[in-house]
């Protein structure tokens, strides 16, 4: 594992030139990054860019200028150097941002990366990414991110992403997610339903490293208060961007930061799945447990969320800091196990399969009245709540 550069908040640039085009730095020494945006940028618009930096009285290094020459005069141009071979593959740390096709955790549709190096962007790149079969694409997440299925066609699958690039950095630096509950599960979905092993990524989540700042949690409420202009949200990439200028900021206010990080290791995934693998017996007990408590679309219409106890277990369809949310601003009580003071247990994929037998030594031996909502049961009750 490479030793983490870790860097302070003047120091960190975005390494571009404002003129009236976007470009980077004529004058960077990242060579890598200036001949990828011309290998990149279409030939008259690097044509116009180019004339916008000469008219400012911007001096290009010799070396740039030719390529610039090659690219516009041929359309063509390859960057000479390698990635991430050019920076040695030592990051100061990797901002990520993952895209997906639906509500299913496993169906991510692009990546966004930001690596950050000497206290500037190295290199900002986004990969599409082709989902399974099995997850097609709803219109709600078109509409959220533009992407669809005929952009993802002619991509690889996660796992082949995952072999031929992804592998190569972010095991070697420290990865850095906005709400780690959306992104991190879908990393770990992706391993685990392509069977990736040898992973051993450290990582912290800035919304994490907010709520124990004393900040605003939401990504776009984060931007505000730091003034970090926010280019397209929900393009992975710009997403990342903006993960990366706020991690920079929220370190400054919490310098205890690194006990925050954490890690995701093949290893200890393996055992965590070993340790919640249970008997056919009991999920076949488990099943009449849920049924015997559950309740009907009529009676979801008729709960009374106020003062009464909500428990999540498992991966939820929706985030689940915003289930929880839900709960609270509408009177309601989340609770961290199951006790009597529970009324309510909201079950998603891989629920805990001791948190239903709990359920039901309560309600049969301690008379209590505990429910057990499905995914599309709580749903239901959001939509309730909502009209």
């Amino acid at each position: 594992m490479a030793m983490f550069n870790w860097f302070k908040k003047s120091k960190l640039k975005n390494d571009s030139v404002n003129i009236a085009i976007a470009g980077v730095n004529p004058h960077t020494d990242n060579e890598f990054l200036f001949y990828d945006f011309v290998a990149t940028a279409y030939p008259p618009h690097l044509e116009k860019w180019c004339a916008a930096v000469k008219k400012n009285n911007i001096k290009f290094k010799s070396q740039y200028k030719q390529a610039i020459q090659e690219k516009i005069k041929t359309g063509k141009f390859r960057n000479p150097h390698c990635f991430p071979e050019y920076f040695d593959n030592q990051f100061d740390y990797i901002a990520i941002d993952f895209e997906t096709a639906n509500k299913n955790r496993v169906s991510a549709c692009a990546i966004g990366l930001v690596f950050i190096k000497d206290y500037k962007i190295a290199h900002k790149v986004s990969f599409n990414i082709k989902p399974p079969i099995t997850e097609k694409f709803s219109p709600f997440h078109i509409n959220l991110h533009g992407i669809c299925q005929e952009d993802v066609d002619h991509w690889e699958h996660f796992d082949e992403l995952w072999e031929n690039e992804l592998s190569k950095y972010l095991n070697d630096s420290l990865i850095v997610f906005h709400n780690a509950s959306m992104d991190l599960s879908i990393l770990k979905n992706l391993f685990k339903h392509y069977n990736i092993s040898g992973f051993d990524i450290s990582y912290i989540d800035t919304m994490h490293l907010a709520e124990k700042s004393g900040q605003p949690k939401k990504l776009e409420d984060l931007a505000a208060k730091f003034e970090i202009e926010i280019e397209n949200l929900h393009d992975p990439v710009s997403d990342a961007k903006t993960c990366a200028f706020i991690f920079n900021e929220l370190i400054d206010i919490y310098p205890g930061y690194e006990k925050l990080i954490r890690k995701l290791n093949h290893e200890e995934e393996i055992q965590k799945q070993r340790k919640s693998q249970v008997s056919t017996e009991v999920k076949n007990d488990n099943i009449d447990i849920i049924q015997e408590y559950s309740i009907s679309k009529v009676e979801i219409q008729n709960i009374d969320i106020s003062n009464k106890g909500f428990l999540f277990s498992g991966e939820l369809t929706q985030d689940r800091n915003d289930c929880k949310e839900f709960i609270i601003s509408n009177g309601g009580v989340i609770k961290s196990g199951v006790t009597s003071k529970v009324d309510f247990v909201v079950i998603g994929a891989d629920y805990g399969w001791a948190k239903i037998q709990k359920v039901h030594e309560l309600n049969s031996k301690k008379n209590c009245n505990i429910k057990i909502l499905s995914n599309s049961d709580f749903n239901l009750l959001k939509e309730k709540s909502a009209n």
